[in-house]
C-alpha cells in the first residue's frame, strides 16, 4: 500500500457481475480510513504541546475582605447616682476574609446582639463613678477599658467562618441635665465674648498709639498769664485775696490732648499774725493797725 488513490476505474457494463467491482472499492476504502488515522496520529503527537499551554488551570482563591458597618440604637446606662443617665451611641465595623457576601449579612445580623451585649457591659461598669455632667469623663474612661480591659477588635466565629468587630462609640447628656446646663453655658460664651472684645479693643489701641505717637504740647505755661500777687495781700488777712472768687481745682483736659493736664495749685497763704493786747505796742511792720500806741 502507498497511501495513494487508485485511478477510478471503468463503470461496470451492464449485464457484467459487479462482485469484482465491489471488493475492489472496498480495498480502496480500507486504504483511504488507514491513511487518515496515521495522519490525525501524527497530527494529535504534534499538538499536545502546545494544546498544554492552553489548557485551564485554576488559580488559588485570593482571600477578599467584606466589611460592614452597623449603627444599632443608642444604650442608655445610669450615670453617678442613679437619676440621671447617658447616652452611649456605637458604630460597629464587622469584617471577615471567610465568609460569602451572601451570607456576610446573616452572618452579622447573629453576632450583633453579642457584640451590643458585650458594649454595654463596660458602659454600665465605666458610668458608675462619672457625674452626670461630665460625658467627656465617660468617653475617656470608656475608650481606655476598649484599650485595656477588653481591646479590639473582638472575635466572633461559626464553624470555619469567623468574624471581627471593632466598636466606635461617642457619649450624650441626658436631655434633662442639657437643660440645666444650658443657662450656665449661654452665661460662659456671653463672659467669654466679653473677654475677647476686650482683649481685640486693648490690641487696636496699642496697635494705633504706636502707628501715631501722641505729640507733646508746646505753649506757655498756664501761670505764666497770672499776675503776680502783692505781699500785703499776704500779711494782711483781713483784705479779701485777689484770686479768691477762683476756686483752686484742677483743671479738665484741653480737647484733643493725648494726657491730662494738670494746673498746679496757688501757694498756701500764710497764718493769720494775732492781734496785739491793748497794752502791747504792735509790730512795725503792720503800717495800717488800727489799734494806737500804748503811752
Amino acid at each position: 500500500m502507498t497511501g495513494k488513490p487508485e485511478a477510478p476505474g471503468p463503470r461496470p457494463k451492464p449485464g457484467i457481475p459487479v462482485d469484482g467491482w465491489r471488493r475492489r472499492w472496498a480495498g480502496r476504502a480500507r486504504m483511504l480510513g488507514d491513511a487518515a488515522r496515521s495522519r490525525t496520529r501524527r497530527f494529535w503527537a504534534g499538538a499536545q504541546p502546545t494544546l498544554r499551554h492552553l489548557w485551564w488551570t485554576e488559580e488559588p482563591a485570593t482571600p477578599v475582605t467584606t466589611v460592614d458597618r452597623r449603627h444599632p440604637e443608642p444604650l442608655v446606662v445610669p450615670a453617678q447616682g442613679q437619676v440621671y443617665v447617658f447616652g452611649v451611641r456605637a458604630t460597629f465595623t464587622w469584617s471577615s476574609e471567610t465568609a460569602r457576601p451572601e451570607l456576610f449579612g446573616w452572618y452579622v445580623d447573629y453576632f450583633q446582639p453579642q457584640a451590643t451585649q458585650r458594649l454595654r457591659r463596660l458602659a454600665v461598669r465605666c458610668a458608675a463613678e462619672v457625674p452626670p455632667h461630665r460625658p467627656r469623663d465617660l468617653l475617656a474612661a470608656l475608650t481606655a477599658a476598649l484599650a485595656a480591659d477588653d481591646p479590639t477588635p473582638w472575635g466572633y466565629a461559626r464553624g470555619d467562618v469567623t468574624f471581627t468587630c471593632e466598636p466606635d462609640v461617642t457619649v450624650h447628656l441626658d436631655e434633662r441635665v442639657r437643660r440645666l446646663l444650658q443657662p450656665y453655658w449661654e452665661q460662659r460664651i456671653a463672659l467669654e465674648c466679653e473677654r475677647d472684645l476686650a482683649r481685640r479693643r486693648a490690641e487696636y489701641a496699642e496697635e494705633r498709639r504706636r502707628r501715631d505717637p501722641p505729640s507733646t504740647p508746646s505753649g506757655p505755661h498756664p501761670d505764666a498769664s497770672r499776675p503776680p500777687r502783692d505781699p500785703a495781700d499776704r500779711m494782711d488777712p483781713t483784705r479779701p485775696t485777689r484770686h479768691a472768687s477762683r476756686p483752686a481745682t484742677r483743671s479738665g483736659p484741653r480737647p484733643g490732648a493725648p494726657v491730662e493736664a494738670f494746673t498746679p495749685l496757688e501757694p498756701l497763704l500764710p497764718p493769720p499774725t494775732p492781734r496785739p493786747t491793748p497794752h502791747q505796742r504792735p509790730h512795725p511792720s503792720l503800717p495800717n493797725d488800727p489799734t494806737p500806741p500804748t503811752p
